[in-house]
């Protein structure tokens, strides 16, 4: 395995931007400036951020940033990065990257809406709920900074759903053309690693305390290693572009290993992920 050069890990790395954010006060602030609202406090649902429920068999899924506010919404921030410094896409491209964000955003949010939704409840019961991509890239093309979507009516785009669920995608490309100058210095030093205001100096004191961190790091480097043990053995067992048989047992070995969610294996196998959740 080659040696990680520690200095060049950045915020915009999965792995770090997910310890960074486990710092409330900037995990909170961050919310805050996204979504324009002020907000209390907020609860990390889940320590090892992952969705464990029996209405979907067990299956689990990988949250970066999973947290809850004080009126009960929910949402799941994370950081989506192509190439070298991804610990998700690093084989994929920005087009491939781009083309399946929109289905693991509906994903994200079915399996959200499962962990509310307990057993004996309600649908009126489930709660707000937001599914934010920060993406070093810009996942539609358009140019705009932010991407904000909400279910709307074709036939009359002011008439809105209200099933309780938005979508945001941020691009770092666009941080200048952001409106807001906290979100825009936030964008700028997601994108050049440079910080400006205040807020994004001590994101950048806590990434650099972070990697810093010889727990952390020993732990990265376990992480890194088990996701290439891992991606070995599926290349040696599927060889990936082999038939689907021998990807499908590649698939049923990863989800035994317990190392990798359902949308990991997915990318790993090739195979489409409402067939690795039905495993």
């Amino acid at each position: 395995m080659k040696t990680i050069d520690w200095d060049s890990l950045t915020f915009a790395n999965n792995y770090v931007f997910q310890e960074v954010l486990k710092n409330k006060e900037l995990c909170k602030y961050l919310i805050e400036r996204i979504l324009h609202i002020q907000i209390k406090d907020i609860r990390y649902l889940i320590a090892e951020r992952q969705i464990n429920s029996a209405r979907i068999s067990s299956k689990s899924i990988r949250l970066d940033v999973y947290v809850e506010n004080q009126e009960g919404t929910v949402l799941d921030i994370e950081m989506q990065v192509t190439g070298d410094n991804s610990t998700v896409y690093s084989d994929k491209d920005e087009a491939t990257v781009i083309k399946g964000l929109p289905l693991r955003t509906r994903y994200y949010q079915s399996l959200i809406s499962m962990d509310m939704l307990k057993q004996g409840m309600k649908y009126r019961e489930l709660r707000k709920s937001y599914v934010i991509f920060i993406c070093t890239f810009d996942p539609f093309g358009k140019g705009l900074p932010m991407y904000h979507f909400t279910y709307r009516c074709k036939e009359d785009n002011t008439l809105e759903m209200g099933d309780l669920t938005e979508n945001i995608y941020l691009n770092a490309r666009a941080a200048d053309k952001a409106e807001d100058t906290a979100l825009a210095d936030f964008l700028c030093y997601v994108n050049s690693g440079k910080a400006g205001s205040e807020f994004t100096q001590a994101i950048d004191a806590e990434t650099k305390r972070v990697t810093n961190d010889e727990d952390w790091r020993e732990r990265y480097v376990t992480w890194e290693m088990d996701l290439k043990i891992i991606q070995e053995d599926a290349e040696k067992k599927g060889r990936l572009a082999g038939n689907k048989e021998g990807r499908i047992d590649t698939a049923k070995a990863l989800k035994k290993q317990g190392k990798l969610s359902d949308s990991e294996i997915a990318e790993v196998t090739a195979l489409p992920l409402r067939e690795v959740a039905a495993l």
